[in-house]
């Protein structure tokens, strides 16, 4: 009987996946909670025509829960985007990504002060919060293009150096 010799499989990037998808289910959770916060405000805001019984108070503390978790998920989602980006360059095939990460992480900061002007222009609480809302997630993600922009530029240098 012939011996079974192990065929080697081909090196895949097997983190970078895993970090994107945690990446990307981190945003969906924090989505879904900042859609379920809407959805229980949403509701307790309906005027209570007729009823004999007095209106609950647990959908504050449930919809600061959700809140907490949709914050805490959009935190996770930055560092992991970041983790994500150092993996990438990390792995690189040698091409230069400098510039489209400083392009990217550009982008991103006038986003950001983009929405930081429209926040301090809008006189609805709601609305401001929406924009700096924003504004906080797209400082976040440039700031999280920072460690993998450092790495791509270093790692350029020593290509140039060589």
């Amino acid at each position: 009987m012939p011996a079974l010799t192990a065929v080697p499989r081909p090196r895949t990037h097997r983190t970078t996946r895993v970090l994107a998808a945690l990446t990307a289910l981190a945003l969906a959770a924090a989505v879904g909670a900042r859609v379920a916060v809407d959805l229980l405000e949403a509701g307790a805001s309906l005027p209570v025509r007729y009823s004999t019984v007095p209106p609950s108070d647990w959908y504050p503390t449930v919809t600061t829960a959700l809140a907490q978790v949709a914050v805490g998920c959009v935190g996770a989602a930055v560092l992991l985007f970041g983790a994500t980006l150092v993996v990438v360059v990390r792995r690189g095939s040698g091409r230069p990504r400098a510039g489209w990460l400083a392009g990217g992480a550009l982008a991103l900061a006038l986003g950001a002060a983009g929405a930081s002007v429209v926040a301090g222009g809008q006189t609805d609480f709601a609305a401001m919060s929406e924009w700096a809302t924003w504004r906080t997630a797209l400082a976040g993600l440039a700031v999280a293009c920072l460690p993998a922009l450092c790495l791509a530029v270093l790692r350029a240098r020593a290509v140039r150096a060589r």
